[in-house]
C-alpha cells in the first residue's frame, strides 16, 4: 500500500527515509504484527496466482488526518520583482537625480531670456519654463500642441482654398492648433550620459538587474510629473505636451542603459565565451564611437556657421544647443553630397501661400555662398570617411569585423537622419501664426543610404591601410592589421641570442642555462610531439666546421629535438624605404578616398540634379523639386482619368470664333488669360495669387483663377496635399471627384467637392488645374450654395470651353 509524506501529502516509497519533495525526514511506521502463515497446498496441487490488478483502478490512499499541504514557492518573476520592491530605492533615487536635474536644469536656462517680449511680458517665466519642458520632452518621443481654448478661435483660417485664401463667407471654422514635431537629440545624449553616471555609482555599490528596473522607474516617473506640469494655458491657448508618449520612451531607454552598465560584467563574462558575439559588441562599440566623432565634428561646423549669419542673435544661438546632432546630420548629409528637403503646402505666415518643394545640397550651397564653401563640406565629408575609417582599422581584428563596423555606422547613421527632421502643421490662427498648412524640412534618407555607401565603403576599404600606417591595428594594438597565426613550435626562448655555427654534442641536446644556442628564432617547446628537423648527412651540408663535426646523428629525446642552425640574420635595412612606401600608401590613399568619395558624389549630382537645363527652372534653387515634379507630372497624365468638358481652345483662337452662351461675353484679364463670363460678372480684385469675379462683392458665387508661376509640382500633387487639410478643417467634407486628367493638352487635375459652412448650409465647389507650357499652374475655381449650383456649374463649364492664353499686358 503506498504511503504519503505526513507533512506535504507527497506519496513515496515505503523504505524512504526521507521525502523527495520537501526534504524532511518520514516517521518511522511501525512494524506489523506477524501474520500467521499460510497453510501449504496440498502435495501435487498447482500453485495459483491472484490477478493482476491494472494501475488505473487503484487509488492513492488518503492523506491522514490534519495534513495540511505546503503552498507551492514564488516563481521566478514573483522572486525577481520581490527584490526589486525590497531593494534599495534611496539610492535609485539618487541615480535618477542626474538625468532629471539635468532636464530641469536646461529648461531653467531655455526659460531665462523673455524672447522679445519687452516690457509687455504675456508669457511669464513660469509659462516660459514649462514651455521649455515641453520642448525638451520631446527628445522622449512627447509632443508640442499649441490649441485654442476656444474652438474655432483665432479667427480667420477656418477654411483656405487652394491657394491660401479663405471661403469668402462660408469658413467652416474649425479647430485652431499648430503642432510641432522636432527630436532635439542633444537634449536625449545628454540625459543618457547622465543616466550612466548615476547608473555607475549604483554599480559601484554591487547593484543588478533590480537596481536597474528601481533607475528607470524613478527616472520614468519624474518624466511623467515634468510632462505633466509642461500644459500650460495662456490666455485663449493651451499646450498639449503628450506626457504618457515621453513616459514610454524614458522607460524604454532608461532600461537599455541601466541594464547595459549594471549588467557590463555578466556581459562581458558571456561574451568572452562567445567569439561571433564579441566581435559584434566591438564592433557596435567602434561604430559608436565613429558615429560620435564625425557627429561632433559637423555639429561644430553647422553651429560656427550658423553664428556667423547676420541675423542671428544669442537667443537664436541658444536655441540651437539642442539640436547640434541634428543641425550635425545636416551638415553630414550634404557634405556626402546629399541634401536637405523642404516641403511647405497650404498657406501660412511662416511659409507663404502655395506649395512649394524643394532641396538643398552642394549645388545650392555654391549658389548661396561660394566655390570655397563647396570645397570645405567636401573636405569635411572627406575627414568624416576617414575618421570611420581609421576607427575601424584601429580597433576591429580582422576584416570581417571592419565591414561590420562600417554596416553598424551607416545604420546608426540613416536611424538618425530619418529622426532629426523638423516637422509642423498649422490650422486657424495661434500666437500670431496664422494659415492653414504643413511644413517639413530633414535630411533625404534616400541620398544618405545612396552616399552614405559609397563614403562608407571607401572607408572600409582603406581601414586596414590607415590603422598601419598609424601604427594600430587589431584589440592589441600592434602594427599588423590582423593578429599573426600562432607558431607550432611554442613561444621562442627569451635567453641571450649567441651568433656563430652552433655544434651539438652526441647525446640528447640539453641547452647551457640562460643560453639559446640557435641563432634564429627557434626554439623548441614541450610536448609529445616535438617537432624533428630532417637530419644532416655532412658536415659541409650542415653548415659547421669539418673539424668540429660529429661522428654520428644525436639520438633523439622525447624533450628536446636536436636543433638544425639557421643562418644569421641580414643586416637591418635602411628605414627609408619604408617611410617612402608608407608616404606613397598615405598619398594614394588618400586620393583614392577622394576620387571614390567626391567622384561618386559629382557624378550622381550630375544625373540628379539638371536644373540648368530643365526650363521649368526658377531662379532661387528650386530645380531638384522641378524635375520631380516633372515626373510626377508624367505620371499622371499617363493615368485613367475623367477628361474635362473643354474645347481645345489655344491662344491663337479669335476670340470671335468662340461659342457660348447668351449673356455671356470675353474678357481678357492682365494676368495673361482670358474667358467668358456672364455679362453682370466683374473683376473684384487680386489677393494671394488669384484673381475673383463676381456679380458684385459679397455674392455667394465665385470664380476665380489662380495663377502661380514655375510650380514646383502636378495639380493632380497640389489637390491630394491640399485635400488632406480641407477635410481636417471643414464640416461634413464630401469629395465628388479627385483625378488627373488633361487639359488642353497639358497634365491637369479635377477637384469637386462639398462641405458646411458655418450656418449650416451646404457649399459645393469645383476647380479644374493645369502646368502651362512655361511652367505656370493656371487654376479655374468656382464656389456656390449647392441649392444655386446649377448656374454656378453653367459659368465653370463656359469659363472652360473658352478658356486662352493671351499677352495682355
Amino acid at each position: 500500500m503506498p504511503s504519503y509524506c505526513p507533512f506535504c501529502g507527497t506519496q513515496a516509497p515505503d523504505d524512504a527515509r526521507f521525502c523527495m519533495k520537501c526534504g524532511r525526514e518520514r516517521p518511522v511506521a511501525p512494524a506489523a504484527p506477524p501474520q500467521p502463515a499460510a497453510p501449504p497446498p496440498p502435495s501435487g496441487a498447482p500453485g495459483v496466482e491472484p490477478p493482476a490488478v491494472p494501475a488505473y483502478m487503484t487509488r492513492p490512499a488518503a492523506p491522514p488526518p490534519g495534513y495540511a499541504p505546503v503552498p507551492a514557492g514564488p516563481s521566478p518573476a514573483g522572486i525577481f520583482f520581490g527584490r526589486v520592491m525590497r531593494g534599495d530605492w534611496a539610492g535609485s533615487l539618487k541615480a535618477a537625480v542626474w538625468p532629471t536635474g539635468l532636464i530641469i536644469g536646461l529648461a531653467v536656462a531655455l526659460a531665462i531670456p523673455d524672447y522679445g517680449q519687452g516690457d509687455d511680458v504675456v508669457v511669464g517665466w513660469s509659462d516660459r519654463l514649462r514651455i521649455a519642458l515641453a520642448m525638451l520632452l520631446q527628445a522622449f518621443g512627447g509632443g508640442f500642441e499649441v490649441r485654442a481654448v476656444v474652438p474655432g478661435g483665432g479667427g480667420g483660417y477656418g477654411g483656405a482654398s487652394p491657394y491660401g485664401d479663405t471661403y469668402g463667407d462660408f469658413d467652416p471654422g474649425g479647430q485652431s492648433q499648430t503642432t510641432l514635431s522636432l527630436i532635439p537629440l542633444t537634449v536625449t545624449v545628454l540625459w543618457i550620459g547622465a543616466l550612466i553616471l548615476g547608473a555607475g555609482g549604483v554599480r559601484r555599490q554591487g547593484g543588478g538587474l533590480d537596481a536597474a528596473v528601481r533607475i528607470s522607474v524613478v527616472a520614468t516617473a519624474a518624466v511623467l510629473v515634468l510632462g505633466l506640469y509642461a500644459q500650460p494655458e495662456i490666455e485663449s491657448y493651451s499646450l498639449h505636451s503628450s506626457p504618457v508618449l515621453a513616459a514610454l520612451g524614458a522607460l524604454a531607454l532608461a532600461l537599455v542603459t541601466t541594464c547595459a552598465v549594471l549588467q557590463r560584467d555578466v556581459a562581458a563574462a558571456w561574451l568572452a565565451q562567445r567569439p561571433g558575439a564579441q566581435s559584434f559588441v566591438r564592433a557596435a562599440g567602434t561604430a559608436v564611437r565613429a558615429l560620435g566623432a564625425v557627429l561632433l565634428l559637423c555639429g561644430l561646423i553647422g553651429y560656427l556657421t550658423y553664428a556667423t549669419l547676420d541675423d542671428v542673435n544669442g537667443t537664436a544661438l541658444l536655441m540651437a544647443l539642442p539640436l547640434l546632432p541634428n543641425i550635425a546630420l545636416m551638415v553630414l548629409s550634404v557634405s556626402w553630397g546629399g541634401s536637405v528637403e523642404y516641403d511647405a503646402r497650404g498657406q501660412a505666415d511662416i511659409i507663404g501661400s502655395g506649395m512649394d518643394h524643394g532641396s538643398f545640397g552642394l549645388g545650392e550651397l555654391s549658389d548661396a555662398a561660394n566655390d570655397w564653401a563647396l570645397v570645405g563640406a567636401l573636405a569635411a565629408g572627406l575627414v568624416c570617411a576617414l575618421i570611420v575609417g581609421l576607427l575601424a582599422g584601429r580597433r576591429s581584428a580582422d576584416r570581417r569585423e571592419q565591414v561590420t563596423a562600417g554596416g553598424l555606422f551607416l545604420l546608426g547613421f540613416l536611424a538618425l537622419t530619418a529622426m532629426s527632421g523638423l516637422s509642423a502643421e498649422f490650422s486657424g490662427n495661434v500666437a500670431d501664426i496664422g494659415g492653414s498648412g504643413t511644413l517639413d524640412v530633414s535630411p533625404s534618407v534616400a541620398d544618405a543610404l545612396l552616399f552614405g555607401l559609397l563614403w562608407v565603403g571607401g572607408a572600409v576599404l582603406v581601414a586596414p591601410y590607415l590603422a598601419r600606417m598609424t601604427g594600430g591595428g587589431g584589440p592589441g594594438g600592434g602594427s599588423p592589421a590582423y593578429p599573426a597565426p600562432p607558431s607550432p613550435y611554442g613561444p621562442p626562448n627569451p635567453g641571450p641570442h649567441i651568433p656563430g655555427p652552433y655544434t651539438p654534442a652526441p647525446g640528447p641536446y640539453t641547452p647551457a642555462p640562460g643560453q639559446n644556442p640557435a641563432p634564429g628564432p627557434y626554439a623548441p617547446g614541450p610536448g609529445p610531439a616535438p617537432h624533428t628537423p630532417p637530419a644532416r648527412s655532412t658536415a659541409a651540408e650542415a653548415g659547421v666546421p669539418e673539424a668540429a663535426a660529429p661522428a654520428a646523428e644525436p639520438p633523439t629525446s622525447t624533450l628536446h629535438a636536436p636543433y638544425a642552425p639557421a643562418p644569421d640574420p641580414a643586416p637591418a635595412q635602411p628605414p627609408a624605404p619604408r617611410r617612402r612606401r608608407a608616404v606613397l600608401v598615405w598619398g594614394a590613399t588618400l586620393t583614392a578616398a577622394l576620387v571614390l568619395g567626391g567622384g561618386a558624389t559629382a557624378g550622381t549630382l550630375a544625373l540628379m540634379d539638371r536644373h540648368d537645363d530643365d526650363p521649368g527652372t526658377s531662379e532661387n534653387g528650386k530645380g531638384k523639386g522641378s524635375d520631380r515634379a516633372t515626373a510626377a507630372q508624367d505620371r499622371t497624365s499617363e493615368a485613367p482619368s475623367e477628361e474635362a468638358p473643354s474645347t481645345e481652345a489655344s491662344a491663337t483662337t479669335d476670340p470671335a470664333e468662340l461659342v457660348f452662351p447668351d449673356g455671356y461675353s470675353v474678357i481678357a484679364d492682365t494676368a495673361g488669360f482670358s474667358f467668358a463670363l456672364p455679362d453682370n460678372w466683374e473683376r473684384q480684385g487680386e489677393k494671394n495669387h488669384q484673381v475673383t469675379y463676381a456679380a458684385a462683392p459679397g455674392d455667394t458665387a465665385l470664380l476665380k483663377v489662380g495663377v502661380i508661376a514655375d510650380a514646383p509640382y502636378t495639380s493632380y500633387e497640389n489637390f491630394k496635399a491640399l485635400e488632406k487639410t480641407a477635410a481636417a478643417n471643414q464640416r461634413n467634407y464630401q469629395q465628388i471627384q479627385l483625378s488627373a486628367n488633361t487639359f488642353q493638352g497639358r497634365p491637369g487635375a479635377r477637384w469637386e467637392y462639398t462641405y458646411e459652412d458655418k450656418s449650416g448650409q451646404t457649399v459645393h465647389a469645383i476647380d479644374q488645374s493645369y502646368i502651362a507650357e512655361d511652367g505656370t499652374e493656371y487654376a479655374v475655381y468656382v464656389t456656390e450654395r449647392d441649392v444655386d449650383w446649377v448656374a454656378a456649374r453653367e459659368v465653370f463649364d463656359t469659363a472652360l470651353s473658352t478658356w486662352m492664353l493671351n499677352d495682355v499686358d
